[in-house]
């Protein structure tokens, strides 16, 4: 009776104990964890801010026209599809909500130059070895604060030379 009546106690104890481990791991363990979701969330806005800018300047830097397949010379080039450029750049990055308004389009007439920001106009001329330089920014905003890491912007500029028509 003594043994049974011990045994039960024992076991309430130990009941207890487990309880107790549990509400004191959990928070440190569950920090952790969001730790580690935002350290992935930071890498993945930094390869997508990195791939949006390669490819809108890849896009940019295209020798062609969008419009049609023989590039006739009242056609509009690439480099002087703005729209298209950013769209290239949204459409690569999903899932960052990125907007045109953190896209930047500049031109140069090679290495050592002062960038020219384009006001995307039809007119935009380009000559071979010229330079199609895209800026994307983007502000990563934590999803919950943690102490210490205040939202910063990630940013990528990707300079492309433009070889002219092929």
């Amino acid at each position: 009776m003594i043994m049974r009546t011990l045994r039960a106690f024992c076991k309430r104890k130990q009941k207890g104990q487990a309880m107790l481990e549990l509400a004191l791991t959990l928070p440190i363990f569950l920090t952790m964890l969001l730790g580690v979701f935002e350290v992935a969330r930071v890498f993945f806005y930094n390869v997508s801010v990195n791939n949006a800018s390669r490819e809108a300047a890849r896009y940019a830097a295209s020798s062609g026209c969008p419009s049609s397949s023989t590039c006739a010379a009242a056609d509009m080039q690439y480099f002087e599809d703005c729209t298209g450029i950013k769209n290239r750049a949204i459409n690569k990055s999903v899932g960052i909500g990125l907007k045109a308004s953190e896209i930047t389009l500049q031109f140069d007439t090679g290495h050592g130059t002062t960038p020219t920001t384009n006001p995307c106009t039809a007119n935009q001329t380009l000559a071979t070895g010229n330079r199609v330089i895209v800026t994307v920014t983007k502000n990563f905003v934590f999803i919950v604060p943690i102490p210490g890491l205040k939202n910063f912007t990630i940013s990528n500029t990707t300079y492309r030379t433009y070889m002219g028509q092929v």
